[in-house]
């Protein structure tokens, strides 16, 4: 390997085609203005992805190519190499084996790092191929927030922990709850977590994530330092540091690399201190289309059908964090034409789309809420109008009314299913025959974890409950369940998925809705029109082997099928 004479990574690139001449020389002189190898300015520039580079490397080379996530790692091997080599010298180490450290680099040609290692080590070296990204998160998971903040604890030591509470902002910019802050904000945007949560106990308190759905612990801290990063929080917030009896809710954002994160912070005093909770909302994400929704054939044929009308109500419903923004936004994507004036009252935007009028209202600031904001928006001349959801009987009204005159308007509410939306409007106030005359159609939809295929194994055997559940879906049907491995922090899971039902409200539906016929008839009626229910939609992609049996079951059991 030493022997071998180096060839320039720019060199490399060109010749394997992956950039040009001209990009290699611009990112050559960016470099002389940035402390950064040639690879990492040619990927920052967007010419070229990390893992081309690591594939091209792996070639010229004849090393292997290491994927980290795909690895177990044992967290005594960090005792042989320090942190700060891993950090300078973007390595890891991977395994012993006949007297030899693997070791993962970003950069193979690396004599020092090679040099460096073997003389800590005294091992033979056996380097491998790995990108930087594979690295640093490799290190941040075995690491973990805990590793990383028992760092930042006894850099600063507890006597400048205490003081920093009560420190002005601009005095505190690198100091341990600053840091810490930074710390949690950017674990949980690596761990693609919804929520955050900073519960004091009586001992410590404890950080938890919530990703896809579930809760994390992600790491304890100490009492001493707790303070500090409440008081932080609040102060990026816009809140009243002094006020800890009380219930607070602001704003804020935050940016991680190219990922603008939109954070609410909401605070609840406890008998043990404030608890803190972070609902983490990122800027840019991707709208998807109504096919990468994922729903049922049967759905989305309806949903199309539905979008195609120009007046009417179009309702999504489903507890909070089920997706019911996420699929609004899909539908405003189908519907954003160049001929049709769209505009949405949000609260807050979470993302911004082109060609669209997005209003965010405010009660406690400017006094904006969704009934008045929908008035002026009414005299704006939309042909659409979404509403991010329905809290009282004014709104409920007034998005109605709009309906009635010629708008289409999108909006959600927080029901078990689709058929009791219908008397969850009735309850908020609007007549039957209102809701008969503009509702076209409902959709009640549920997110579920989906199984990491990694990891999943074959169900062995059923329980009782799980038989029942399935009904004669379960005979001799290849079923999956979670085992848990590093690529989904052993939880078995990664990622979500929807499952939904979708009532369309044709002329038998609306017959029974002015009637007041009961949630039964109305959900038989649909059926029987080929409504796939939620737990039908589920029992599918537990079939498909996209989640388990278990995880349906914990979602929709004793909500829609009691029986």
């Amino acid at each position: 390997m030493a022997a071998r004479a180096r060839k320039r990574l720019g060199d490399l690139l060109v010749e394997a085609g992956l950039v040009s001449r001209d990009q290699v020389e611009e990112a050559l002189r960016l470099q002389k203005s940035r402390n950064e190898r040639i690879g990492e300015i040619l990927v920052d520039l967007g010419y070229v992805t990390e893992d081309e580079v690591a594939a091209a490397l792996a070639e010229e080379t004849g090393l292997p190519r290491l994927r980290l996530e795909e690895v177990d790692h044992s967290g005594q091997l960090l005792s042989l190499v320090p942190p700060e080599v891993i950090r300078r010298h973007f390595v890891f180490p991977v395994k012993l084996a006949d007297g030899a450290l693997y070791l993962a680099m970003a950069d193979p040609y690396n004599i020092h790092a090679l040099d460096d290692v073997r003389a800590l080590t005294g091992l033979e070296i056996r380097p491998l191929v790995a990108t930087p990204g594979e690295i640093r998160r490799a290190y941040q998971r075995l690491m973990g927030v805990p590793g990383r903040a028992r760092d930042i604890i006894e850099q600063y030591g507890e006597d400048e922990e205490r003081q920093e509470v009560q420190a002005p902002e601009d005095e505190i910019g690198d100091a341990p709850s600053v840091r810490m802050v930074n710390l949690i904000l950017e674990q949980a945007v690596e761990a693609r977590a919804s929520d955050v949560h900073i519960e004091p106990r009586q001992d410590e308190t404890i950080v938890r994530f919530r990703v896809d759905g579930a809760l994390q612990q992600a790491m304890e801290l100490p009492k001493r330092l707790a303070g500090g990063v409440v008081s932080r929080i609040k102060v990026m917030a816009n809140l009243d540091i002094t006020n800890r009896r009380t219930p607070q809710d602001g704003r804020t954002r935050v940016a991680f690399g190219d990922t603008p994160v939109d954070v609410r912070v909401s605070t609840l005093p406890t008998i043990y201190g404030e608890k803190v909770v972070l609902r983490l909302l990122p800027l840019q994400s991707e709208v998807m289309d109504i096919e990468a929704l994922g729903f049922q054939p049967e759905s989305a044929s309806a949903i199309r059908a539905m979008l195609a009308r120009h007046q009417g109500m179009i309702l999504v419903t489903g507890p909070t964090g089920s997706g019911k923004t996420t699929t609004l936004y899909a539908f405003l994507r189908a519907l954003n034409t160049p001929d049709v004036n769209i505009i949405t009252i949000e609260d807050p935007v979470e993302v911004r789309m082109e060609g669209i009028n997005q209003v965010e209202v405010s009660p406690r600031g400017t006094g904006v809420t969704f009934a008045s904001a929908l008035r002026s928006v009414l005299r704006q001349d939309p042909d659409i109008i979404m509403v991010g959801e329905m809290r009282d009987e004014e709104t409920a009204e007034i998005a109605v009314r709009a309906a009635l005159t010629g708008h289409l308007v999108l909006s959600t509410l927080h029901t078990n299913s689709a058929v009791a939306t219908l008397g969850r409007l009735t309850d908020m106030g609007v007549e039957r025959y209102l809701v008969a005359g503009t509702v076209i159609g409902i959709i009640a939809q549920r997110l579920v974890r989906k199984l990491c295929v990694r990891c999943r194994r074959p169900v062995a055997e059923l329980d009782p409950l799980e038989r029942r559940f399935l009904g004669p879906a379960a005979e001799d049907a290849v079923l999956y369940e979670p085992v848990g491995c590093p690529a989904c922090r052993n939880t078995g899971y990664h990622g979500r998925l929807a499952i939904e039902e979708v009532l369309v409200v044709d002329k038998t539906i609306r017959g029974l809705i002015q009637c007041g016929a009961p949630e039964d008839e109305i959900a038989a009626a649909a059926a029987a029109n080929g409504m796939v229910s939620l737990r039908q939609s589920g029992i599918r992609r537990v079939l498909a082997g996209e989640t388990s049996v278990r995880e349906v079951m914990r979602t929709v059991y004793g909500t829609v099928d009691e029986n």
